[in-house]
Parts: C-alpha cells; structure tokens; sequence
C-alpha cells in the first residue's frame, strides 16, 4: 500500500483535492468532525451531528482508542499471537512425552500351560511314574478367558536435531510476527491520522462554504432591494442566486464527504467519535534525522530481517537433520496373567537411538525449499529496505513542500479577504459591477477553501514522516511522559 501521496493544486476544486490527499487510505478509515451551526438546512443536505451526541476526542486520544479497540489492531495481535505459538511447538522437541494405556480382553480360546499334564502323558506312554510328583509346577495360565492389561511410559529426548536447530529460527518467526503486528499498527495509526487530520480540514472548508453562503444570500439580498428599486437589472439578482446556489451545492458535497469520513473513522478506533475543535493544540511527532538512518529502524525492515534469520536457521537444521535422536524411556507394565515371573508388574528402561538413513529423499526436497525461501526472504528483505528509504525520502519532500503550499494559500487567503473587502466598498459607492464583486467573493471563497486544505495537508504530511519512521506510537507513548 502507497502511504504518500503528492500535494493537489489550491486551483482545483477544493473538495476533490482533499480526497486526493486522503485517498491511499480512505478505504480504511475516516472520522467525524467539529459540527457548526448552518444557516438554514437544506434539502438534500445531510445534516452535521448536534454537539454533545458523539464523544469528542483529540488526534491522541483517537490514537489511543485506536490501539487500545481498534478491530484492525486487534486482527494484527491476533495473528502475532498464532505465529508466538510456534516458538513453544519447537520447545516441545525436549520436552517428554507421558503415555498411559489399558486394555480389557475377553478371548473365547484361553491358553494354559500344564506342565504335570504333560508329564502324565509321556509316563503313561512308557509306563513310567515320576520319582517326585512335588516337582512339577501347577498349570501357568498363559491368557485367562478375560485379561487385564495396562501400559505407563515416558519418553525423554536427550539429543534431537529439531531441538538443537529449530528453536532459533522458531524465536526469530515470532518476533517477525510481532513487528509485523507492529507494522499493521502503524499504518491503521496512520489512517487514523490521516483521517482526522482530514476531517478537521473539510470542517474548515464547510465553514469557508457557510460564510460564502452568507455572503451569496446578502448579495441576493440588496440585488433584490435595488432591483425593486431600479438601480440594477435582473442579471445582478440571478448571479447572486446562482452564487447562493453554488455554495450550498459545495456546502451539500462537503457534508457527503464529512459523513463518509466520520463512518470511516469510527470503524477503525471501534465507536462513533468526532475530533476536537480546530485550535486544540497540534500532536507532537517524534521525527528522527536523516543522520541516524530511521527508515532502518521501522517496523517493516526489522520484520524482513528477522524473517531472513529464521529462514536461515531452517536451513541450517535441513543440513544437519541426518544426526541421531537420542531418548530415554521408562515403561512400566501390568498383565492380570502372571505367566511364568509369577507378578503382574514389571518395568523397563530402554535407551533408544534413531539415524535416518534415507527417507525417500524428503531431507534434501526441504532443503531445496528453504534455500529458495531464503532467497525470497533476502529480497524482500531488501525491498522492504530501499521501499521504507523511498517513503522517508518522499514524506520529508512531501513535508517541505506543504510548508511552501501553505505559506503561498495563506498569504493568498489574506489577499484575497483584502480584495473582496475593497471590491465590496467601490460597488457600493457604484464604482464597481456586480460581476466584479462576484468574482471578488469566489477568489475569497477559493483561497480560504485552499488554505484550510492546505493546512490538513501540512498536517497530514508532517504524520507521514513519522510513520515513515516507524513513530506514530512511540511519539503517541511519549505524549503523556511530556506532560508530565
């Protein structure tokens, strides 16, 4: 996902260029702003929230609601969380294994042994009796009609490659999954930003829209009285009308997208929230300089290099899984038929040694695949490097530049205000056409809706920096340490 974005022209229509700048991520969030109060309602007009029926929040706090329930961070932990898992699977290499097992047996076929049933039988055939019948074992039952069998064994690896390899790339994929999780805070950190942000400028841009509304209805308002009056001519009072007309249309389209916004924002920080007013003070981001290197420090580089580490400890264990597994065991038995030990209890202890010698050539198979996964890893490895190089680079231009925009519609917006001012004095002293003071009041209307955007944008650029570096949360950790 493209997180930068080039800054749209102030000439543009004002609404579209705000949404350029919101774009890569307005599909995944967006929020409410700080209503205000129109002048009438209008059909069709979707109506701003009453103050006081959402819950007001400041860029930190949106922040904060965003990790703390947002249900794209939630998804992210819970998929580090399943990746953790493996890191206790590779544990289970030395640790033993306990088994207990029982069996009942009925057999219609009963063996015994009759040793003095035998003996009878050869004497009576050669007419012989034993010198000592005392000798002669009683009958040993071999399996009685119905049998009782019972086996506990533990098993204990002393030596097995998988527990000598694997647990360091199984430790290195965990943490992989961590800072991936990370990452994924990050960018819905981000869009939470971004969003707000946003939403503060369009909420500017409506008040641009409201006051030139006003201005279209007053100048409706005297074309009329000096029609009536027959100063004027029709032609002045239907400018005016189509300039009223105008700005409720923009006023209409602004609303649409605050509203899309609100929705949006909502579903990433988990309820219905609206920003603070536009003079709250503005977040501190924590932005590192290009001396310490940060787009090698975020998230995703170090998420591409631990995967590079794990994927070299796979291969490494696929190059030696040829060594012998080593075990002790224990095993202890019990057999309702005491046979010839005389007990029904016994033991075992058993060291056991296993070398695979050719396992149909899986070994070498799952070695080919982890030197190709590994080669995949280190490339994206790399990637992820010259990517997160490309987005500091581009956010720090992105940041310079909106400083200069700013500036420029500023000072434009300042101008402009001084225009429709005097414009306004000479077509009352009638030394200036009502087409005049309509073009006044647009090129107010354009520089102020400019210079809302461009101060969003300002905004929005300098929390592309910091999350270019990867410090959207650490600078929102930081914030309550400042005011302490």
């Amino acid at each position: 996902m493209n997180l930068r974005t080039a800054a749209g022209s102030a000439r543009r229509p004002l609404s579209l260029v705000l949404l350029a700048a919101l774009s890569p991520l307005g599909a995944l969030a967006q929020a409410p702003a700080e209503t205000q109060a129109a002048p009438a309602a209008q059909p069709g007009l979707a109506a701003a929230p009453a103050p006081g029926t959402l819950h007001t929040v400041t860029l930190q706090e949106a922040l904060a609601l965003a990790v703390k329930q947002g249900p794209d961070v939630a998804a992210a932990r819970a998929q580090s969380a399943v990746a953790a898992v493996g890191l206790r699977r590779a544990w289970t290499a030395w640790q033993p294994e306990v088994t207990l097992s029982g069996q009942f047996v009925h057999t219609s076929a009963p063996a015994t042994l009759d040793l003095g049933g035998f003996v009878q039988l050869v004497g009576g055939v050669f007419q012989l009796m034993p010198v000592n019948p005392g000798l002669v074992p009683p009958p040993v039952t071999i399996s009685a009609e119905n049998s009782r069998y019972a086996t506990a064994q533990i098993s204990q690896p002393l030596f097995t490659p998988a527990g000598v390899f694997l647990i360091g790339p199984a430790k290195a994929g965990a943490e992989a999954a961590e800072l991936g999780a990370l990452e994924a805070r990050e960018q819905v950190l981000l869009a939470v930003a971004r969003t707000y942000l946003g939403l503060q400028g369009i909420s500017e841009m409506m008040d641009a829209a409201r006051e030139a509304e006003q201005v279209a209805l007053q100048r409706e308002r005297e074309s009329k009285a000096q029609l009536e009056a027959g100063m004027t001519v029709e032609a002045a009072l239907l400018r005016a009308q189509a300039e009223t007309a105008q700005a409720r249309v923009q006023l209409a389209q602004l609303s649409g997208q605050y509203a899309q916004l609100q929705a949006m924002l909502g579903a990433l920080v988990g309820e219905p929230v609206q920003p603070a007013p536009l003079e709250t003070p503005a977040a501190r981001w924590e932005i590192p300089s290009d001396a310490q290197s940060p787009w090698e420090d975020t998230f995703a580089v170090r998420a591409a290099a631990k995967a590079v580490k794990a994927n070299e400890g796979k291969v490494t264990y696929d190059r030696f899984s040829w060594l012998p597994s080593v075990a002790a065991i224990a095993k202890g038995n019990y057999n309702s038929n005491t046979g010839f030990t005389g007990r029904t209890t016994s033991y075992d202890l058993i060291l056991a040694a296993s070398m695979p010698l050719y396992d149909r050539g899986q070994r070498y198979a799952a070695l080919r695949e982890d030197e190709a996964r590994l080669a995949q890893a280190q490339a994206q490895y790399e990637s992820a490097r010259a990517r997160s190089r490309a987005s500091w680079v581009a956010a720090k231009a992105n940041l310079e530049a909106s400083q200069a925009a700013l500036a420029q519609a500023e000072a434009q917006a300042q101008l402009a205000a001084r225009v429709q001012q005097q414009v306004a004095a000479a077509y009352k002293a009638g030394v200036a056409t009502s087409l005049e003071l309509s073009d006044a009041d647009t090129r107010r209307f354009l520089a102020a809706s400019a210079a809302a955007q461009a101060r969003a944008t300002l905004e929005i650029r300098r929390v592309e920096l910091a999350g270019a570096a990867g410090r959207i949360a650490a600078s929102l950790e930081q914030e309550p340490q400042a005011a302490r």
